[in-house]
């Protein structure tokens, strides 16, 4: 069932002690479409703003992440594109089945959504766990979309960390936040993980975190990542632009030689940004998505 889905804008906090944080107001958010559909055997749960006869842009979202973690950027992009933010299997109102969470899976998720949403060429847009979905997808379906962005994928050192990571106690700790509360994940993305950012983002990060399953971290187990980018760049023949991390030098030099095997693509590196690279550098990210896509033909 569809509702009407109301947010206000909130005036970005002063930039406190987060490094490069940047001071971009979002605008005010009224009456976006929340709805579902069933994509790949699941309910999958999405938000709609921008209206018909323009560009349809589809965003991707990390993991514990929701749709409406891109609500600050989306609002910014609404002017010029039908923008849909969409939670994946496992997080925010989408259905939470034990599995299967890979990233193939969130993939014929992606296509099931935009099948049942009757969409054709869409811009795809991911962050993280979001950017394999989007990258594998315009792998292998190379002519699903019109473009693709790509925000801080995993490449190089970030591949061989995920690696590492202990999934049962990435499990412990989701549930652990999730126990917390909102007002205390507030406190806490405030004075610890991501200070810096605005009220408005401190809402979305928090209330994500209290609706993911902690199974979603079934995706780092075995092959649940997919194909590394050095396997599936080469195939991916849409337009695309990785927005990349602040990182050293030596790595740096990685990224860029990962990004050449994309036949129609670019990497920049976005200075002073981490991971969350759009929240780090709002108005940056911004801007380097406009001129991407304001590039194609």
């Amino acid at each position: 069932m569809k509702r009407i889905f109301v947010l206000v804008a909130i005036v970005l906090a002063s930039a406190g002690c987060r490094r490069g944080a940047e001071k971009v107001a979002p605008v005010p958010y009224t009456d976006w479409e929340s709805s579902s559909v069933t994509a790949n055997g699941v309910r999958i749960h999405y938000w709609r703003t921008g209206g018909a006869d323009k560009p349809v842009m589809i965003m991707a979202h990390g993991i514990t992440d929701y749709g409406l973690s891109w609500a600050s950027l989306g609002g910014r992009l609404q002017d010029d594109y039908d923008v849909i933010m969409y939670d994946a299997r496992g997080h925010g109102f989408s259905e939470k089945p034990e599995g299967p969470y890979t990233i193939a899976t969130h993939v014929e998720d992606l296509v099931g959504l935009i099948e049942a949403l009757a969409i054709e060429k869409p811009i795809l847009v991911g962050h993280s766990m979001g950017s394999g979905t989007v990258g594998q997808a315009a792998a292998t379906y190379p002519d699903l979309p019109r473009a693709v962005v790509m925000e801080d994928p995993a490449l190089a050192e970030m591949l061989k960390y995920l690696k590492k990571v202990n999934i049962p106690e990435w499990k412990k700790l989701i549930e652990a936040d999730r126990a917390m509360g909102k007002p205390a994940l507030m406190r806490l993305a405030r004075t610890k993980r991501h200070p810096g950012w605005s009220e408005f983002e401190y809402d979305h990060w928090a209330e994500a975190k209290l609706l993911v399953s902690s199974d979603v971290v079934k995706v780092l187990k075995g092959d649940g990542m997919g194909e590394p980018p050095t396997e599936i760049y080469s195939k991916i023949i849409a337009p695309t632009l990785i927005l990349k991390a602040d990182a050293a030098e030596e790595n740096r030099k990685k990224h860029l030689e990962i990004a050449g095997l994309l036949p129609n693509g670019k990497l920049v590196h976005i200075d002073g940004a981490t991971h969350l690279v759009r929240q780090d550098k709002p108005a940056e990210t911004e801007r380097q998505i406009r001129a991407f896509l304001d590039g194609l033909e």
